[in-house]
């Protein structure tokens, strides 16, 4: 299967996406992965301070269209005093194929940041329902009725497309909007493009982030300014 980890970190957002599509493709499989970072990033915002991320999961997929896992990451966020370093996310979901080109799934999706100082809570439910085509194309919607410590709604909506390039080698490249007019005076805008191919039993990603217009409520402006990360993920 195509785990969380790729593309680099991952941007969580369309990845979901990529697990949902292989998960009628296997019966009842677990899979644990890994991956080392050199910049987590999630929704073209850095989660670790520009700085490298351990990251690991476990997935079970089923025949009957159920998944689920556990994914978690170190991380680097701080807010004046407050500081999140790892972060634990949980989802479960369906998935539906129509036929051998369409595909639809429904996710819950929790995300957690256990231990972080200060007194408030970051951990916040999302739910994700995205369409996959031809296993190369998915667009995602997600929606959050509180986020990131605001008991505010948000909205994501992101794409992703997948290329072969080569026998070896996969071009992909995203875009998404993430709507916290809500807790901020403004929505922004992200995309990244990359490129990965297998290395022996691991597989390498190299990819470009960027964004526009990031609110303050989000992030600080230059841990959402144009980026490369590189990714080395391995999946068991």
């Amino acid at each position: 299967m195509i785990s969380r980890l790729v593309p680099s970190g991952p941007a969580k957002t369309v990845l979901l996406a990529l697990c949902a599509a292989s998960a009628s493709t296997h019966a009842q499989e677990f899979t644990f992965y890994g991956a080392i970072t050199s910049d987590y990033v999630y929704r073209g915002v850095s989660n670790s301070d520009d700085h490298g991320a351990l990251q690991l999961g476990i997935d079970v997929n089923t025949d009957s269209g159920l998944y689920g896992g556990v994914w978690a990451s170190t991380t680097d966020i701080t807010n004046g005093n407050r500081n999140r370093s790892r972060e634990v996310d949980y989802y479960l979901g369906y998935v539906h194929y129509f036929d051998n080109d369409w595909s639809a799934s429904l996710s819950i999706n929790r995300y957690s940041y256990p231990g972080s100082d200060g007194n408030v809570d970051y951990d916040y439910t999302e739910l994700t329902a995205i369409i996959g085509i031809h296993e190369r194309l998915w667009f995602e919607v997600d929606y959050t009725d509180s986020v990131f410590g605001h008991d505010q709604p948000a909205y994501n909506l992101a794409a992703l497309a997948s290329w072969p390039l080569t026998a070896s080698l996969t071009l992909t490249a995203g875009v998404g909007h993430f709507d916290v007019s809500e807790i901020a005076d403004n929505a922004y805008s992200y995309w990244q493009i990359g490129v990965s191919r297998p290395l022996a039993w691991t597989t390498v990603d190299f990819r470009y982030h960027d964004t526009n217009n990031v609110p303050a409520q989000i992030s600080l402006s230059e841990l959402a300014d144009p980026r490369i990360a590189l990714t080395i993920s391995a999946a068991f």
